[in-house]
């Protein structure tokens, strides 16, 4: 269904959050005191992690990590903190050019793991920090001279209604020049609600956008009204619309038009989820740029995604990756 394009005309554009990650091994240090009260010369030592985050962070440094070179336009934290980030995303290959260094100090993430990896997260917001804040200056004229890719997320839509006009107006622009606007659903509802203002936001966005990603029925439930993931899928189905639908270890929904099929994933162990999504989403604008069909790419996101998942390493890629390209 999907028209093949032409990779060496299209750049790949990541609008979104970049923040720090704080991982917090809970399960694990619990379970390493309860190991040594049973045997005190049993000690199994947790530590937090710092590193780069945000959920298009991640889909931006997986992407350089896949030498896609991406473009990303984000908000760049005055501190130490988003000196470390910015620095991160260029030694991974991501052009900061149209990045912004604000006023504001750096936003946290914080991922709590349970005994199976499990995350729950957490956004703090210092006194000092802000949330992203677009406006048209965000978005300069030069990136509206051809198509391309451009990805976003629910992450860049919260309830500042000005900087999401200011996407949503970006979003207008590049459909008009043929752009190809991927959107992965990343609500966050616990973090960030969704009252009026943020759900048209949603809305309108989604009124343009090319291919829908999105995680669980807790994210389509919400945009649907749905409980049941492939009837929320459904009724989100249009004419030039694609919506990928990944709902962990389960096969991925996979809606071309209004045509619903399945991808199934990956056979592995997670050791590692945080960025699963991130990573998938990743991979899959990889091949899409390389001018796949759609449920190639998301077969050969399911295989990163799942090789992923499988390592401790933080966004961990095979060093075969080109092996693991789609082939017809």
């Amino acid at each position: 269904m999907w028209p093949k394009i032409n990779s060496k005309e299209y750049d790949i554009i990541c609008v979104g959050d970049l923040c720090a990650d704080l991982i917090i091994p809970y399960g694990q240090a619990k379970s390493a005191i309860d190991n040594i009260k049973h045997d005190p010369t049993n000690i199994n030592e947790q530590k937090v992690s710092f590193r780069s985050g945000g959920s298009v962070g991640n889909t931006a440094k997986v992407l350089g990590k896949l030498k896609q070179n991406p473009i990303f336009i984000t908000n760049v934290g005055n501190d130490r903190v988003g000196q470390f980030l910015k620095q991160e995303m260029e030694n991974n290959n991501v052009n900061m050019h149209f990045s912004t260094t604000t006023d504001s100090g750096s936003i946290v993430c914080i991922a709590v793991l349970d005994h199976s990896g499990d995350r729950t997260m957490f956004t703090w917001i210092p006194p000092w920090s802000a949330l992203d804040h677009y406006t048209s200056d965000s978005f300069p004229k030069e990136l509206y001279k051809k198509p391309a890719i451009v990805f976003s997320s629910g992450m860049s839509l919260t309830n500042n209604i000005e900087s999401g006009n200011a996407l949503l107006d970006f979003f207008k622009g590049m459909k008009e020049n043929q752009s190809i606007l991927v959107f992965d659903l990343n609500i966050r509802a616990e973090s960030y609600g969704y009252q009026t203002g943020r759900r048209q936001l949603f809305e309108q966005v989604l009124e343009y956008t090319d291919i829908i990603l999105g995680s669980g029925i807790e994210e389509f439930g919400q945009i649907t009204g749905k409980i049941n993931m492939k009837e929320a899928v459904e009724s989100m189905a249009g004419k030039d619309r694609c919506i990928i639908a990944r709902d962990g270890g389960n096969p991925v929904l996979v809606q071309e038009g209004y045509t619903q099929t399945t991808v199934e994933t990956e056979p592995v162990t997670p050791v590692n989820t945080v960025g699963a999504g991130d990573t998938f989403d990743a991979a899959f604008l990889m091949a899409l740029r390389e001018g796949h069909n759609i449920r190639d790419c998301v077969a050969f996101a399911n295989r990163i995604a799942g090789y992923m998942i499988s390592k401790e390493e933080h966004l961990a890629i095979p060093d075969n990756i080109h092996d693991m390209v789609p082939t017809e």
